[in-house]
């Protein structure tokens, strides 16, 4: 499988919004990295996000992980608080549709008194 850096290899978006590396669009891994550190790993089929989409701060601690399936997420997205606590997780759906978002503060503590959920109108 082929990998690209988005800050140091030549890729464009395609007017369909795909992206390109060498004039077609990419298949293969999209790294965008801070000297040694992964900053964020996607993986893209013809132009389209799909797979695992991951994302850490400058430190190396995770920021961000989930499912892209054609360009749309798909199943539980979770972020973190720099401090290692989850911050927010999403559900989507087989449509790519959010069904139920969770947040939470830096210690931990639900946010959640009017969250979203597909059955409110919050």
């Amino acid at each position: 499988m082929s990998r690209i850096d988005i800050n140091t290899d030549p890729v464009d978006w395609g007017d369909d919004l795909r992206l390109e590396y060498q004039g077609e669009p990419y298949t293969g891994e999209v790294v965008e990295t801070l000297g040694d550190q992964l900053l964020s790993q996607e993986f893209y089929v013809n132009g389209v996000r799909h797979g695992p989409s991951r994302k850490w701060w400058a430190d190396g601690h995770m920021m961000s992980e989930g499912e892209m399936v054609a360009g749309s997420p798909s199943g539980i997205f979770r972020k973190w608080h720099h401090n290692g606590r989850v911050s927010e997780e999403d559900h989507f759906d087989e449509n790519g549709m959010l069904t139920v978002r969770h947040r939470w503060d830096e210690e931990g503590n639900s946010l959640d008194d009017n969250g979203f959920s597909a059955n409110s109108s919050a």
